[in-house]
């Protein structure tokens, strides 16, 4: 039942600022707390510090102090502690830190710092039960969104979770701005009895032992009502971004690593072809078919090392790599390129090279050497990153890539290191006790291999936590393989007896991963790092064509880094021109319109991102279609951050085609298996540019000025692509408008409204094209 106060708040801040937390109260009676918004409220929550194994509460403490303003502490006897925790009320969203100090003789042991706690029957969150929830693993598993009455046992979010009430017209965040030495996690659930939401978020010291008279700080917790869940994220990547101040690696990078229809491991010897020879043919080519385009990477993947084997990392291969690192790495700068190599730095495989040497630095589960069997390679283990040896080791090893010209690497398989925190593969700890057994402790062996790899070097962090890598990476796989192939190695290994699959949208290397990979991470792209989304861009025969356009669209929009995975030398002019249009890489990411309505089982399929230039602003509307029948969608333009009572003229990328201009909503058919790429501009009385054929993003990377002249009733449009490359220009002219001088265009009068389609033919050189059109305004007639 609520209270008298929170009536009394609610009338109060009717007429508030939305999108803000308006309240802060703490009640030294009680030893709770309590958060207003201009939608919701959370009522009297608790707080909690888990100490030599038991979770002590507040009003457990056997001395309490309240500064009147925005500090709580509190005594307890047994286990000797401190706890005081600091409120810190922004208005835009409430901070909540705190410092645990061990004030007894003998080491304490941490567990979790409940720092927010409405699970039980005192405390309330009033949110209806059509909440949903966005939780995030913080790995490369999706993210989800679940509708929080519904859920049959408690459900954890890692770092960041936000709840949605559509009914309410609210959103309610809880996510942690710092999380670099202690795992954070958000739990929800939902109160059956009361019909309302659970929570409980804490920072885990797991098991950290707190020396007598030391202290420890927690992680810092953010909780934001809102009214726009999309603002309330962009604003937690913001905070996060000011408190780390993360470089962002300043260009998308773009690369080509093949596989996907490339083997060079067995397939590609009909030329007696070694992987050398392969990656060679292929560079030549990306220089001769692709020229004047940024793909600056070669990745190298598995094949530089001796018997494949990780562990191995300075045993190169020289039956694929005859000529050796050091040079191959010359010769690919000669053509602009740098070398990248996969590397899973903490593996450690028991038939490499290395492995006696480094068995006293693996890490260690029931007092046995932690790993697992893998399927190919047999027993492989896990170095531990706080080890000396592990260390220099890695050291050495970066330093010494560095030396032979490396310049880029995925560093693979961080879940081997992170614990079960983020993993699979528990541990027994790490050798330097004096970090915390979470984020803290395998953030020592990403810094080892950020320091020697040198900051020109692109780091991509893989397979293992992704935002508490922030700062020591320059990207991080969001998702899971997409667009990967794999070699012919034999039956039951990769994708035998093929090299790709496709026709298969729900499959680990396909579309839906990506789709929901974009979705949870567009707020922190290009704010805490590169979200890599979308990894490898393949889009080859035998694919059909519209699935190729899936993949286009999704490189087009996500911002994400780019690795090509076909084969640039034989791959014909009609796909390699599909490849064209998502390059330049260009930064931000689309925004999932429908995340908060694509609960389970479904997932979010309509995205939209807003393009600014100098000269004009559009959105790009893209709607995917996974399944097997046509889905219809109406998207009302207020959704997209558009004026509904405004006219946009719409226009269909991958179909050439004008679908008119529209007001209020836009109306969009999707085949089976393929999607909708909309472009929409605001209308105009004269003519204007409403769309090109070169970039997905449509004007947003080849057009540098689109200018009208009144007086002269011109439009010039100036554009650049790579020398040698062609395209097309769309402009519409409202009805009744002509061409004054129609040579060299091609000009359709739309039956539907009497107005004009203009086409411009483009061939670009070494300097900017100019393209000019001349129009008669309505009532004039032609010279």
């Amino acid at each position: 039942m609520r209270t008298a106060w929170l009536v009394l708040f609610l009338s109060a801040v009717a007429a508030a600022a939305p999108g803000a937390v308006h309240g802060f109260r703490y009640d030294a009676a009680t030893r709770r707390y309590s958060v207003e918004g201009s939608a919701t409220a959370i009522e009297k929550a608790r707080l909690g510090i888990e100490a030599d194994g038991v979770m002590h509460w507040a009003s457990d403490a056997q001395h309490a102090a309240w500064n009147g303003t925005d500090e709580a502490r509190f005594d307890f006897a047994a286990p000797a502690l401190r706890w005081t925790v600091r409120f810190h009320h922004t208005g835009e969203a409430l901070l909540i830190t705190s410092t645990i100090e061990n004030t007894g003789a003998h080491p304490v042991q941490l567990g979790r710092c409940r720092l927010l706690d409405v699970t039980g029957e005192v405390g309330q969150v009033h949110l209806g039960p059509d909440t949903v929830a966005l939780l995030l693993t913080a790995t490369q598993y999706p993210e989800r969104v679940v509708r929080l009455a519904e859920a049959k046992q408690p459900l954890e979010s890692k770092v960041l979770t936000e709840w949605f009430s559509a009914a309410s017209g609210a959103a309610l965040q809880f996510g942690f701005v710092s999380f670099d030495r202690a795992e954070t996690a958000i739990q929800s659930g939902w109160g059956a009895g009361r019909r309302t939401p659970l929570v409980s978020a804490w920072s885990d010291f797991k098991g950290f032992d707190l020396a007598p008279r030391a202290s420890i700080d927690s992680e810092t917790l953010r909780i934001g009502l809102e009214r726009d869940p999309y603002a309330a994220l962009n604003d937690w990547a913001d905070a996060v971004h000011d408190r780390y101040q993360p470089r962002i690696w300043p260009k998308i990078p773009a690369g080509w690593l093949g596989w996907s229809w490339v083997d060079p491991l067995n397939g590609e010897r009909y030329q007696d072809e070694r992987y050398e020879d392969v990656v060679r043919r292929n560079i030549r080519a990306i220089r001769r078919r692709l020229a004047g385009h940024d793909i600056g990477y070669v990745w190298v993947s598995i094949g530089n090392l001796q018997g494949r084997m990780p562990g191995n990392w300075l045993d190169w291969n020289r039956d694929e790599f005859p000529s050796g690192p050091q040079a191959l790495a010359k010769d690919l700068e000669s053509l602009h390129f740098h070398l990248g190599l996969w590397a899973g730095a903490f593996w450690m495989a028991a038939r490499s090279n290395q492995a006696e040497g480094l068995r006293d630095a693996f890490l260690l589960f029931h007092g046995k050497p932690a790993g697992h069997k893998h399927r190919d390679l047999g027993p492989m283990y896990f170095l531990d990153p706080t080890h000396p040896r592990t260390q220099a080791f890695l050291h050495d090893v970066f330093t010494t890539y560095r030396q032979w010209g490396v310049r880029y690497y995925m560093i693979d398989f961080l879940n081997a290191i992170a614990g079960s925190a983020y993993g699979q593969f528990p541990n027994d700890g790490y050798y330097d006790r004096s970090v915390i057994r979470g984020p803290q402790a395998w953030r020592e062996g990403l810094r080892t291999i950020r320091e020697a790899a040198g900051p020109d070097t692109y780091l991509l962090a893989s397979s293992g936590p992704t935002l508490p890598a922030i700062g020591l990476v320059d990207g991080v796989r969001a998702g899971n393989d997409y667009g990967e192939g794999r070699a012919l190695d034999g039956p039951g290994k990769g994708l035998y007896p093929g090299t790709f699959v496709i026709d298969k949208p729900d499959f680990w290397t396909a579309h839906s991963l990506a789709l929901k990979a974009m979705a949870g991470y567009f707020f922190t792209a290009g704010k805490l790092f590169l979200a890599d989304s979308g990894n490898v861009l393949t889009v080859d025969q035998p694919m059909p064509v519209a699935d190729a356009q899936i993949r286009a669209t999704i490189f087009g929009i996500n911002g994400s880094p780019l690795m090509l995975g076909d084969d640039i030398d034989r791959i014909g002019e009609e796909r390699l021109a599909i490849i064209r249009r998502v390059l330049p890489r260009l930064p931000g990411c689309a925004r999932p319109v429908d995340l908060f309505d694509a609960a389970e089982p479904d997932y979010a399929k309509i995205f939209d991102l807003t393009v600014r230039r100098d000269w004009d602003q559009w959105d790009l509307l893209a709607v995917f279609n996974l399944g097997q029948r046509n889905m219809e969608k109406k998207v009302a333009f207020e959704r997209l951050g558009l004026d509904p009572h405004a006219a946009y003229a719409v226009w269909d990328f991958w179909n050439e085609r004008f679908q008119g201009v529209v007001e209020g909503s836009v109306d969009i058919e999707v085949p089976p298996e393929s999607v909708k790429l909309l472009r929409i501009s605001r209308g105009r009385n004269h003519p204007w540019l409403v769309s090109t054929d070169m970039h997905v993003r449509q004007g947003a990377a080849e057009i540098l000025d689109c200018r009208w002249d009144a007086a002269s009733e011109a439009l010039t449009i100036r554009g650049t692509r790579p020398a040698g490359e062609h395209g097309s220009l769309f402009v519409r002219a409202p009805a009744g408008w002509a061409v004054a001088e129609p040579k060299g265009l091609w000009i359709a009068k739309d039956g539907r409204d009497g107005s004009l389609l203009v086409r411009a033919a483009v061939t670009f050189g070494a300097a900017p094209a100019e393209v000019r059109m001349r129009f008669l305004p309505p009532g004039a007639s032609a010279k």
